[in-house]
């Protein structure tokens, strides 16, 4: 009887083991899948977060390669525009220094007469010729070739050459001073010479 009680306690030990062993299996199984659910989730949340980090970043990046860009596109034009300025300031100063370089010339001197003898082809009584202060050598010499009572005057605003014929009765100005033409001249360059900041 001993023995069949040893026995039978021997089968409970192991039934109860086998029993345990499928328990502590099926737990194991179970732990198992809840680790890799976990797993998975984190792995998903990390992805999405890290997703979103990216995107986040991604558009930080975008926008201040905007602004850098811009920047950069607002410099590069003010740049533009001061070179445009100095190149069309140069060719006018080059204009300026030949126009007062032919002033001094005796080419100069026939052109104002051939202008005021035309000009004189229409007379008006009471003109005012206006000179440059460098020219007043040419007043007396140009009133007396227009006649019809003309005085001359050193006119301040004119430092090229040239001359401004203002008859003051009739309302007429006639404006052939160097300065006037320049000016004209600049607009119009400005305008059509090409440097355009797109």
């Amino acid at each position: 009887m001993l023995d069949e009680k040893m026995k039978l306690e021997e089968y409970f030990k192991e039934e109860i083991q086998r029993v345990s062993d499928i328990q502590i299996s099926g737990i194991e199984r179970e732990i198992e899948q809840i680790r890799k659910k976990t797993i998975a989730s984190l792995e998903q949340s990390a992805q999405t977060e890290a997703g979103m980090l990216r995107e986040t970043e991604l558009r930080e990046m975008q926008s201040e390669h905007a602004i850098a860009l811009s920047r950069l596109h607002e410099d590069t034009n003010r740049k533009l525009m001061a070179k445009r300025k100095e190149l069309n300031e140069a060719v006018f100063d080059e204009v300026k220094q030949r126009m007062l370089a032919y002033c001094e010339s005796e080419a100069y001197k026939t052109m104002l007469l051939d202008k005021l003898d035309k000009l004189a082809e229409h007379a008006q009584e009471h003109a005012v010729l206006h000179m440059a202060k460098k020219d007043e050598r040419y007043l007396k010499m140009l009133c007396e070739r227009y006649g019809h009572g003309c005085v001359g005057e050193v006119d301040a605003s004119i430092s090229i050459g040239g001359f401004l014929l203002a008859c003051e009765d009739s309302g007429i100005v006639i404006d052939e001073t160097f300065d006037t033409a320049i000016e004209e001249q600049r607009s119009w360059f400005y305008t059509n010479s090409g440097l355009f900041i797109k």
